[in-house]
C-alpha cells in the first residue's frame, strides 16, 4: 500500500497502545520517555483487557517467564530495576542435564542476573499472594511515566483522513495518531486489520508446552536452589525443555515443534527430570498448564502508515529471550516514531532494519539448534559435551568455550551470531574433537552435577545481583575495573585516599552508577566504594553494554548524563579534598 511521507507525531499527538504486556507497556515507556526529551507531549493509551491482578488465566500471558541476564543489565543501565516484590527467585547458575548427567555452570561474577518472573501474579489456585507480577510492574513504569490504561479490548480499527479511529467498550470511539500493535500471537486481534489494506502478514508459530507445579520454597531450596535446570534429551519435536524456579513453585517449559501432551509425558518420566524433582511430584497433578502459540518466523511488513507491530506479533528472537526482543523492538519503533516519523516509509527505513537484524540471527539461531539437535540424537555427543564443560568449570582462568555457548545459547544473554562465531573458535574444536574421541572409544564416566543446594538455600532467592554488609568494599581504590556497578538498594559511601589519609567525599544510593567511566575505556578506580548499609548491586559488563550501544545509541544517552553529572561532582569532590587535606595539614602543625 503506498504510503504519505510526511506523517509525524506533533505536541499533543494521540497514540493507542493495543495490547499491556511487555512489547505495549515498554513502548508506551518508551514513547513518553524520548517524547520528554524532544519537548513533546503525547497522550498514550494502552488497551488491555487482562488484569495482571487476578492469578491464573485472566492475568496470565502464557509465557515461561524469564528474563535474560543481558536485558536484567540494560535494564539496569536504563534505571529500571526488578524489585524482590516481581522476581520470583534470581537465578545464579543453570544445570544442564543430558542422558549422560548433568553439570552446573555459574553465572559470570556468580551473581544473580537472570530473573524468573511470573507474567501475572501466579497460576491457577495460587496459596498465597508473596509477589506482584511483572507485566503489572512494566505498566506501572509506563502510567508513572503519563500512560493511560484502559481495561478493555480493542472491537474495532477504521482509517481516517486524519487518523485512527478505534472502537472499545470502554466508551466512545476515539481518533489516534499512531496504533502501535502489541496483541502477540496468542489472540485473535490479526482479524481487526483484514479491512485496512496492509501488507502485513502474521508470522508463523508453533505450539509449545507450559505447566506449573506446586513444591513450595523449602522443598525448591532443597533440589533446585537458584540454578535453571536445562534440559537436552533425545525427544520427539523437542529443541529443549527447561524447569525454572519460581517462589513456592516450578514451571515446565517446553520448546520446539508442536509440543503436545504426548511429549510432556515422556518429557517428565525421563530419568533426567526425575532425578531434579522430589519423589512426591506427580505428573498429572500440575497447577496449572497451557499451551500458547510461538514464533518461528516473523510477520512480513509489520507497519504502515500510523500503524507499527511491536513484539510477538512482529518480530521476536527465535525460542528464547522474547521478553529482551519485545523491550529492543519497542525502543526501536519509538526512536522511529518520535525522531523520525510514522509513516510507512519511515518505519521501512528505521524499523525494518531492525527486523531484519532480528530475522537474520534467527535463521543463526536454526543452524545452532540444528546442532544441539544432532547433541541429543548422538549419545556419545553428550558425554563430549559434559566432560568438556566439567573440564573447564574446574579450570581457573581461561575461556570457557562451550560452557559460554551454552549459557548464552540457553539463557539468551548474547545474539546467536556472537553465539555461533564462538563455536569457530579453533580453540573450541580442538577441545570439543577431544572429548568427542575419548567417548567414542568408550571412555563415559558419568557426569554428576555439583550440588549447591545447600549454599544457595540460604541465599535471598529473589533478589538479583550481589548482596554486600556494612563495611565491606565494593571497589577499591587503585585497582583496575572494566565493568560498571548500578546500586539496586542501600547505600555507599565514597573514599579517597591521599597523603596518607582517606578523605569522605559523598555518598551514593539506589540507582546511581558506580564506575561508570570504565563503560568507555579501561581505568584506575580513584575512590574506594564502602557500603555503609546493606548493599546490593548488578555488575553490567563491559562487553553487553558496548553492544547494546552499537543496537540502541539511545542507551548512551542516560551514561552522558551520568558522566555530566560526575563531572559537576568531580570538581566538588576536588575542593572537598583539597579543603579536608589543608585541616589535616594545619591540624598536625598545631599539634
Amino acid at each position: 500500500m503506498p504510503g504519505k511521507t510526511n506523517l509525524k507525531l506533533r505536541d499533543g499527538a494521540r497514540v493507542a497502545v493495543m495490547g499491556g504486556g511487555p512489547a505495549g507497556s515498554f513502548t508506551a515507556y518508551f514513547l513518553l520517555d524520548m517524547a520528554a526529551r524532544a519537548g513533546l507531549k503525547l497522550h498514550v493509551d494502552m488497551y488491555e483487557p487482562r488484569d495482571f491482578a487476578i492469578p491464573g488465566p485472566p492475568g496470565c500471558n502464557m509465557c515461561g517467564g524469564v528474563v535474560s541476564e543481558s536485558l536484567v543489565q540494560a535494564l539496569a543501565a536504563e534505571g529500571i530495576a526488578l524489585p524482590p516484590t516481581v522476581v520470583q527467585r534470581g537465578i545464579s547458575a543453570y544445570v544442564l542435564h543430558t542422558d549422560a548427567g548433568s553439570t552446573r555452570i555459574a553465572t559470570p561474577m556468580e551473581e544473580k542476573r537472570i530473573a524468573a518472573v511470573y507474567r501475572g501474579p501466579g497460576p491457577r489456585g495460587l496459596k498465597e499472594f508473596k509477589w506482584g507480577s511483572f507485566d503489572g510492574h512494566l505498566q506501572s513504569l509506563a502510567k508513572h511515566k503519563g500512560a493511560n490504561v484502559i481495561r478493555a479490548r480493542v472491537d474495532e480499527i477504521k482509517r481516517e483522513p486524519d487518523g485512527l479511529r478505534i472502537t472499545s467498550r470502554a466508551g466512545a470511539p476515539q481518533l489516534y495518531d499512531l496504533l502501535v500493535v502489541a496483541a502477540g500471537v496468542n489472540t485473535a486481534a490479526a482479524k481487526l486489520f483484514q479491512g485496512l489494506e496492509l501488507d502485513y502478514r502474521p508470522p508463523k508459530a508453533t505450539k509449545t508446552f507450559i505447566r506449573e507445579y506446586y513444591l513450595g520454597a523449602e522443598t525448591i531450596n532443597r533440589h533446585m536452589g537458584t540454578s535453571l535446570h536445562v534440559f537436552l534429551l533425545n525427544l520427539p519435536h523437542l529443541e529443549f525443555a527447561m524447569i525454572v524456579p519460581k517462589g513456592d513453585y516450578v514451571t515446565v517449559c517446553l520448546l520446539g515443534e508442536d509440543i503436545d501432551d504426548a511429549v510432556m509425558r515422556q518429557f517428565m518420566e525421563n530419568p533426567a527430570v526425575r532425578e531434579c524433582l522430589p519423589d512426591s511430584v506427580s505428573i498429572e497433578q500440575g497447577a496449572c498448564q497451557c499451551a500458547p502459540r510461538m514464533n518461528v518466523q516473523s510477520a512480513v511488513a509489520p507497519f504502515a502508515d500510523r500503524i507499527v507491530f511491536v513484539g510477538d506479533c512482529g518480530v521476536t528472537r527465535l525460542y528464547k529471550d522474547g521478553i529482551g526482543a519485545a523491550y529492543r523492538a519497542a525502543k526501536a519503533a519509538a526512536t522511529t516514531a518520535i525522531f523520525q516519523g510514522i509513516s510507512a516509509d519511515d518505519f521501512r527505513r528505521h524499523y525494518a532494519p531492525f527486523c531484519r537484524s532480528v530475522d537474520w540471527d534467527n535463521a543463526i539461531g536454526r543452524i545452532i539448534f540444528l546442532f544441539t539437535r544432532l547433541i541429543q540424537k548422538l549419545n556419545f555427543a553428550h558425554y563430549a559435551v559434559l566432560r568438556m564443560v566439567v573440564h573447564e568449570q574446574k579450570k581457573e582462568g581461561g575461556t570457557r568455550w562451550m560452557s559460554t555457548v551454552l549459557w548464552d545459547t540457553f539463557t539468551g544473554s548474547a545474539p546467536y551470531r556472537e553465539i555461533f562465531v564462538r563455536t569457530l573458535h579453533p580453540a573450541f574444536w580442538l577441545r570439543f574433537a577431544w572429548d568427542l574421541a575419548l567417548s567414542l572409544v568408550g571412555i563415559r564416566a558419568r557426569v554428576q552435577a555439583t550440588d549447591q543446594s545447600a549454599h544457595e538455600a540460604i541465599m535471598d532467592s529473589s533478589k538479583l545481583g550481589k548482596t554486600y554488609q556494612p563495611g565491606e568494599v565494593l571497589l577499591r581504590q587503585g585497582e583496575t575495573t572494566e565493568g560498571m556497578l548500578v546500586i539496586l538498594d542501600g547505600q555507599v559511601a565514597i573514599m579517597r585516599e591521599a597523603d596518607g589519609h582517606e578523605v569522605f567525599l559523598g555518598v551514593r544510593g539506589a540507582g546511581e552508577f558506580l564506575g561508570g567511566t570504565a563503560m568507555l575505556e579501561q581505568q584506575v578506580q580513584t575512590a574506594t566504594v564502602r557500603a555503609l548499609s546493606q548493599v546490593r548491586v548488578i555488575t553490567v559488563d563491559k562487553e553487553n553494554f558496548t553492544r547494546r550501544i552499537h543496537e540502541d545509541p539511545s542507551l548512551a544517552f542516560r551514561l552522558f548524563q551520568l558522566m555530566s553529572r560526575r563531572l559537576r561532582e568531580a570538581s566538588q569532590e576536588t575542593a572537598l579534598l583539597k579543603q579536608e587535606l589543608d585541616r589535616l595539614t594545619d591540624s598536625s602543625i598545631v599539634g
